[in-house]
C-alpha cells in the first residue's frame, strides 16, 4: 500500500511535502469530506506562499489566505479562472471548519476539481518545464463493506441453519403447500437483516426475568464504562473490582444473580442494571449509525445526545473566560494538559472521574459546548449569506457627508473598508484616537463584549482578537488593532456608528436594501 500511486504524485519533484498533503486530501474525500474541505485551504495557502516567494513579494506572517489572494490579485498575478477556484476552496474550507452540518462527497469533489485548476496553473507557471500535468481524474471511492470473519461466520451459520430447517419441512409432497407458512415461522437464534451494515448482527442475547436484550456484534467486547450507567455506576465499579461485568462479553447470559458477586446488593440492582443496559445498547446503536452515516466526523457524546466538533470549536480554550460555573473541572483538565476543547474525550461522562466533579458539572460543560457550536454555526451562516448569497456584498461601501462634501467610502473586504474609513477620518482631522482609546464595540450598539478596533488586540472579556489587522495612525503614529473576524453587515454597522459619533452623516444603501 505504501507504494500505491496517487494522482498528484507528479508534483513530487516540485515539493514532496505538497504532494503528500495532496495524497491525504485524495484519501479523505470519501472518508471525511469535512476534513478534505478544511485542509484543502491549507494546501492552496501553501501554494500561494510559494508563489509569493517566487515573485519576491513582501511576506506578512499575520496575513491569512484571503489577504494573500487579495494581494496577488491586486498585483495582477491571478487570472479570473484561478481566482474563482481559490475563492471556492477558501469559502468551502471556511464552511467546513466552522459549520457543524454534514458535508457531502459532492462538495469535496467540487473542491477537488478546483484544486486541479490551481495546481495545473501553479505547475505550468512556476514549476519545472519537464513536469507534465496529466488530465483531470476523479478519485475512486475506497469504501468497502466488509464483515469481520467472526461476524460473517455467525451470519453464515444462521442462514445455513435456516436453509436446513426449510429443507426438512419440504420432505413430503403434502408439506409443499405449507412451505410458505413454515418458512415464516422459522426464527433463527441470530437475527439476520437483509441490508444490515457490518457490526449489527446479533451476537448474543442477555436475559432477565423472561425479558431479553439483543447484543449486536460491534458491542461484543465493548467496555462497560460505569459512568454511562447512572443508577448502576457504583454497582458496576464494585463488580469490576471482582473482575465481573467490565466488558460486555463478561456478562452472563442471564443477569439474575449477578449481585451475588458483591456484598450488600440485591436482585433489584440486577433489574436496574438490565434496564440501563438496554438504554446503553440503544444509545450505542444510534452512535454507530451516526458514525457510519457521517464518516470522518469527530463527535462528543453525552448520554443520548451528541455534538459535532468543528475545527473552530476544537480550538476554543478551556478557560473560565469561555466556560462558566465549572472552575474545578477546568483547573484539573488544564493540570492534565487538556487546554483546548478538541483534546476532551469523545465520551464526556468520563470527566466525572475528576475530584469533586459530578455528572451535573459535565452536563454544564456539554450545554455550553452546544451553545458555542450553535453560535458559531449561526455566525457562519450569516457570513455565508452575505458572502455568496448576494453579489452586492462583494463591494462594501457607505455614503458619508461632512459639511457640504459627500463621499463614498469603499472596500472589497471588511479590513479594506475599515482602513479606507480610518484614512478618511484622519484626512478630515476628526478625533479618532479618543474613541479608539476607549475601544469601539462591534455592532450597531455597545452591548457586546467584542471590540472592532482598540489600542490592544484584546476584547472586553479578555479574549484575544480572533483575526487581526493593524492600522498605523497618520496623526499620532499609534498602532490601532482591527478585529477582522466580522461579517460584512457588522463591519458596515460598526464603521457607521463610529462615524456618526464623530459628527458625520452616514447612509448605508446595502443595509437599507436588505
Amino acid at each position: 500500500m505504501e507504494n500505491q500511486s496517487y494522482f498528484y504524485q507528479f508534483i513530487e519533484p516540485i515539493s514532496k511535502e505538497l504532494a503528500l498533503v495532496a495524497r491525504e486530501l485524495e484519501n479523505s474525500i470519501f472518508t471525511s469530506p469535512r476534513t478534505m474541505l478544511t485542509h484543502a485551504r491549507v494546501f492552496v495557502e501553501n501554494i500561494l506562499q510559494q508563489v509569493i516567494r517566487a515573485e519576491m513579494l513582501p511576506e506578512d506572517p499575520r496575513s491569512n489566505l484571503k489577504d494573500q489572494l487579495d494581494m496577488l490579485n491586486n498585483k495582477g498575478y491571478l487570472i479570473p479562472e484561478i481566482l474563482d477556484a481559490l475563492h471556492f476552496v477558501r469559502q468551502r474550507g471556511n464552511q467546513a471548519a466552522h459549520n457543524s452540518r454534514m458535508f457531502r462527497y459532492s462538495e469535496a469533489l467540487l473542491s477537488w476539481e478546483a484544486l486541479y485548476k490551481i495546481v495545473r496553473w501553479y505547475v505550468e507557471v512556476y514549476g519545472p518545464v519537464d513536469v507534465t500535468v496529466p488530465d483531470y481524474q476523479d478519485p475512486s471511492p475506497r469504501l468497502e463493506k466488509r464483515y469481520d470473519m467472526s461476524e460473517l461466520e455467525i451470519r453464515l451459520q444462521s442462514l445455513e441453519e435456516l436453509l436446513s430447517n426449510s429443507v426438512q419441512k419440504l420432505t413430503t409432497e403434502s408439506s409443499l403447500a405449507e412451505a410458505a407458512v413454515s418458512l415464516e415461522t422459522i426464527e433463527p437464534e441470530v437475527s439476520i437483516g437483509e441490508e444490515e451494515n457490518p457490526g449489527f448482527t446479533t451476537i448474543r442475547t442477555i436475559s432477565f426475568n423472561g425479558r431479553q436484550l439483543e447484543v449486536p456484534y460491534f458491542l461484543r467486547d465493548a467496555f462497560l464504562l460505569p459512568q454511562r450507567f447512572d443508577k448502576s455506576e457504583t454497582f458496576l465499579i464494585r463488580l469490576g473490582a471482582e473482575q465481573q461485568a467490565r466488558i460486555m462479553s463478561e456478562l452472563p447470559k442471564n443477569l439474575a444473580g449477578l449481585h451475588k458477586h458483591v456484598k450488600r446488593y440485591s436482585e433489584k440492582n440486577d433489574e436496574i442494571f438490565f434496564e440501563e443496559l438496554g438504554t446503553y445498547i440503544e444509545e450505542e446503536i444510534i452512535r454507530r449509525n451516526l458514525s457510519l452515516n457521517r464518516q470522518g466526523e469527530l463527535f462528543f457524546f453525552y448520554k443520548a445526545d451528541y455534538l459535532v466538533v468543528t475545527e473552530e470549536l476544537a480550538n476554543v480554550p478551556l478557560t473560565s473566560a469561555e466556560f462558566t460555573g465549572i472552575p474545578s473541572l477546568l483547573r484539573q483538565l488544564n493540570g492534565d494538559q487538556i487546554d483546548k476543547v478538541g483534546q476532551l474525550p469523545k465520551e464526556l461522562v468520563i470527566l466525572a472521574k475528576y475530584e469533586n466533579v459530578g455528572i451535573g458539572t459535565v452536563e454544564k460543560l456539554f450545554e455550553q459546548l452546544k451553545k458555542k457550536s450553535n453560535e458559531k454555526t449561526v455566525t457562519t451562516e450569516i457570513e455565508e449569506s452575505y458572502r455568496s448569497g448576494y453579489k452586492k456584498w462583494e463591494s462594501l461601501y457607505i455614503n458619508v457627508r461632512l459639511g457640504k462634501g459627500n463621499t463614498v467610502i469603499r472596500g472589497e473586504s471588511v479590513p479594506a473598508l475599515w482602513k479606507e474609513g480610518l484614512n478618511w477620518i484622519e484626512d478630515h482631522n476628526l478625533p479618532l484616537h479618543e474613541m479608539v482609546e476607549e475601544g469601539v464595540v462591534l455592532g450597531a450598539t455597545d452591548t457586546g463584549k467584542r471590540f472592532a478596533i482598540a489600542l490592544q488586540p484584546v476584547h472586553k472579556d479578555n479574549r484575544k482578537f480572533t483575526q487581526m489587522h493593524i492600522y498605523k495612525s497618520k496623526l499620532t503614529s499609534t498602532t490601532y488593532y482591527l478585529e477582522t473576524k466580522i461579517n460584512p453587515k457588522s463591519g458596515l454597522e460598526t464603521l457607521a456608528k463610529l462615524l456618526t459619533r464623530l459628527g458625520v452623516e452616514v447612509k448605508i444603501p446595502l443595509l437599507e436594501d436588505s
